[in-house]
């Protein structure tokens, strides 16, 4: 449906479309003035327009939180899938697991980035995160001093995914100590 409010005429995609300028965040009529989007239904030629909450706010950086997540989601599934698996040291799966040797084959598996042997090496991998930003499927890695001892994957809620020691399987347990660094990978 074309409808013509200016001397150029604008495309209505349906309702509850909002359409957004990725290049410069604006949404401009006929002569270049700013405009609200339309978040409404339209009825008879009758546009009725709402604010958007932040001008500027681009649909890339929207999407690519999605896809952050989305992966995340994926990681701490297949972190879920491996639940009751036997601890066993040296060991990278799929049917026993240490702790790097876990997060080793859930981030390979899922993302396909590869990760050292060694928690302590993990941790200079992925993006620094604060502990207070940590999304699920974020690597977690446990420290004695600057010095990394256990790695795990952030399920949420301040518990993580890990393979934690002999005897133990692997389960969802809650962050232990407060001496731990977050290193976004997905």
């Amino acid at each position: 449906m074309r409808t013509s409010t200016s001397s150029r005429p604008t495309r209505t995609l349906g309702a509850g479309t909002i359409a957004l300028s990725v290049s410069l965040g604006l949404l401009t009529g006929g002569l270049g003035t700013p405009q609200a989007a339309s978040a409404a239904p339209q009825t008879a030629g009758v546009t009725v327009a709402r604010a958007v909450p932040q001008a500027g706010t681009t649909v890339a950086v929207k999407v690519a939180t999605a896809r952050a997540q989305a992966a995340g989601v994926r990681v701490v599934n297949e972190a879920a899938r491996h639940k009751g698996k036997k601890y066993k040291f040296g060991a990278v799966g799929p049917n026993r697991f240490d702790c790097s040797g876990f997060t080793l084959y859930v981030y390979k598996k899922t993302t396909g980035r590869k990760l050292p042997h060694k928690a302590n090496l993990q941790q200079k991998y992925g993006k620094p995160v604060a502990k207070a930003n940590a999304r699920p499927g974020d690597l977690i890695i446990i420290r004695k001093g600057s010095y990394g001892t256990h790695a795990g994957i952030y399920a949420g809620g301040g518990k993580m995914w890990s393979a934690p020691r002999t005897g133990k399987t692997v389960s969802k347990q809650k962050i232990w100590s407060s001496n731990y660094v977050v290193r976004r990978l997905a």
